[in-house]
């Protein structure tokens, strides 16, 4: 790799080792064993320390990782003095991603991590400059387009055997507008890239329509960073917190309306988080299709990128509430065939506020997906409200005891609410739940206040599972599992006899 991918490394090392350095400091200096002039010393001298480790952590992780490409395959070598070499087919990377954090941009490298399905890591992590990069970018697509022309003759191949059985002489040339027509692969290995921008705008737009309490969840994060800091700072500062809140605790204690102004403002604070996290995440997105590889980039300050393959796609999900419905948006997500890394959790591609659902699927299940013949559906029925609800019942109804055991009758009107909110939105799942069978996918619809589809390929299903309940043999209703290496979706409630019937096709296309 280049020098300059050492200042990244060193950067890494320094941010591992913060912690200890940080306590081994706080620990020396802390206490009447040393004076002031003394304390300084140390501190430095620990300084000087911790930058010696990480420049030279830093120095043999540069200096002993190399790779190169041969044979169609990227080999990786590294290690000191347990040296391991990786071979990796390109032709079995699952996904590749980028990504360029602050310093990467400044020194104008990206960080380049092979996924395959085979590890719980990232196989592959290089720093590369722009040249490298691009250099490793044609031999990759050079290797692509060399799988691609040997799965076009093969496929010529077999079309020439089989002309007479389809109607075609024997090895009579296709045009090429019939050969590509329908397959979006095959049509942008044919023509030139195809480039999607996605504004600004709308990306706050669609953040804007999701679930805003999503927020909580990076308050909750800041909140516990803060928190581990004080006490890695002082072991008795969550008590002078505790004591300072019980002191003043009379003074603190405002109306109900002062509670409930409160809670209005933390709800615009996490929704602002909620916007601000996804804007930094997604913002100034592009999409490029060519050859059957899809790239994403987004991002306002560290820019990521994920590159994978149409057939790495196990799902494509498509998402409308009625925010989105009334502002013309959706949110779609391309869920990819789980690999083991860690990082997957974050790697399923969204598209927020874009109404974009049917520029992917064209892409992926090719452009005359929406005129697909329906072969065969079921819907779900009303027990799949009671599996809504069942969760909400249970704590209304024991909110409602405590609040009466209490004398709070004015307030049972909070779990009367709930439940209502409930009861809806468990009709709203059964008005939505159902899966239809057509000829070329499988459309799994979901959801409560939102429209969901999943769109699946027969060929990606791996796992059908059906099952009974002891109330099956008096509603006749029954529950179906469909998985992906990717997805798993549960239809509850359906008609035994539409979900066998579905459950027989599905097994027949596993095999």
């Amino acid at each position: 790799m280049s020098g300059s991918a050492y200042w990244v490394l060193m950067a890494k090392e320094l941010r591992e080792f913060a912690g200890p350095f940080v306590l081994l400091v706080i620990v020396n200096i802390t206490g009447d064993k040393h004076t002031f002039s003394g304390k300084i010393l140390l501190a430095s001298l620990i300084c000087a320390g911790y930058l010696v480790l990480a420049a030279l952590m830093a120095f043999i992780d540069w200096y002993f990782k190399k790779y190169y490409i041969e044979g169609g395959k990227l080999v990786f070598m590294n290690g000191l003095l347990n040296k391991g070499i990786t071979s990796i087919p390109l032709n079995k990377v699952q996904s590749m991603r980028t990504r360029q954090g602050f310093i990467y941009r400044v020194l104008e490298l990206r960080g380049v991590l092979f996924d395959t399905l085979a590890s719980k890591s990232a196989e592959v992590e290089l720093i590369l400059d722009d040249r490298d990069w691009k250099a490793l970018m044609e031999r990759v697509e050079m290797q692509e387009e060399a799988v691609e022309d040997k799965d076009s003759g093969a496929e010529a191949v077999t079309d020439a055997d089989a002309g007479d059985v389809q109607g075609v002489p024997a090895g009579k040339a296709v045009d090429k507008d019939m050969a590509t027509e329908g397959n979006p692969k095959e049509e942008s290995a044919a023509g030139n890239a195809v480039r999607m921008g996605f504004s600004n705008s709308n990306l706050i737009k669609g953040a804007f329509c999701q679930n805003h309490l999503q927020g909580m969840a990076v308050l909750f994060a800041a909140l516990a960073a803060v928190y581990n800091s004080v006490t890695t700072v002082d072991d008795h500062a969550v008590d002078h917190i505790i004591d300072y809140v019980d002191t003043y605790a009379g003074t603190l204690s405002l109306q109900p309306s002062g509670y409930v102004v409160i809670a209005v403002a933390l709800y615009f604070f996490v929704m602002l988080l909620w916007i601000g996290k996804v804007f930094l995440r997604y913002a100034n997105m592009e999409v490029r299709i060519a050859r059957g590889q899809l790239t994403f980039e987004s991002g306002l300050i560290a820019r990521n990128s994920s590159r994978f393959s149409y057939d790495k796609v196990c799902t494509v999900y498509v998402k409308r509430n009625f925010l989105e419905q009334w502002l013309h948006g959706s949110t779609v997500m391309l869920r990819q065939a789980l690999n083991a890394t860690d990082e997957k959790k974050g790697a399923d591609v969204r598209v927020y506020g874009s109404d974009s659902a049917a520029d992917f699927l064209n892409w992926w299940l090719g452009s005359g997906y929406g005129s697909s013949p329906e072969v065969v559906s079921a819907r779900s029925g009303y027990g799949l409200m009671w599996h809504v609800m069942r969760l909400d019942i249970l704590i209304s109804l024991a909110a409602a005891v405590t609040l009466a055991c209490f004398g709070l009758y004015v307030w049972l009107a909070v779990p009367a609410a709930w439940l209502l909110i409930s009861l809806a939105k468990g009709f709203m799942a059964v008005r939505r739940g159902r899966i239809t069978l057509k000829e070329d996918y499988i459309e799994i619809h979901n959801g409560r206040f939102a429209d969901i589809r999943n769109y699946v390929k027969y060929s990606n299903i791996e796992v059908v599972r059906l099952k009974a309940t002891p109330f099956t043999p008096y509603s006749r209703r029954v529950s179906l599992t469909l998985s992906t290496n990717g997805t798993s979706f549960t239809l509850r409630s359906l008609q035994e006899q539409e979900a066998r019937e579905i459950y027989e096709r599905l097994v027949f296309f596993c095999k």
